[in-house]
């Protein structure tokens, strides 16, 4: 399946992800298993997988020296 431009996202995406979560919440409610977290478990701490997420992020002036680089190309055009 070719990834298509979908205006504000992607909709077959959501509906699969839609249908899948239904199916996950159907399944456990058939063998009576809980789906609440624990507020116990929560936490502030950032797992590995997202710092490492992190470190591959645009900084907000990343953003800002883009930014002004499309300007002053737009402006030398």
């Amino acid at each position: 399946m070719a990834n298509k431009v979908q205006g504000e996202g992607d909709y077959e995406a959501a509906r699969r992800y839609n249908e899948e979560t239904r199916a996950f919440v159907k399944d456990k409610a058939k063998a009576g298993q809980s789906i609440q977290g624990s507020a116990d478990q929560a936490t502030d701490k950032l797992t590995p997988a997202e710092e490492a997420a992190l470190k591959h992020a645009k900084s907000g002036g990343q953003d800002k020296r883009d930014a002004d680089l499309l300007r002053k190309l737009e402006k030398d055009r």
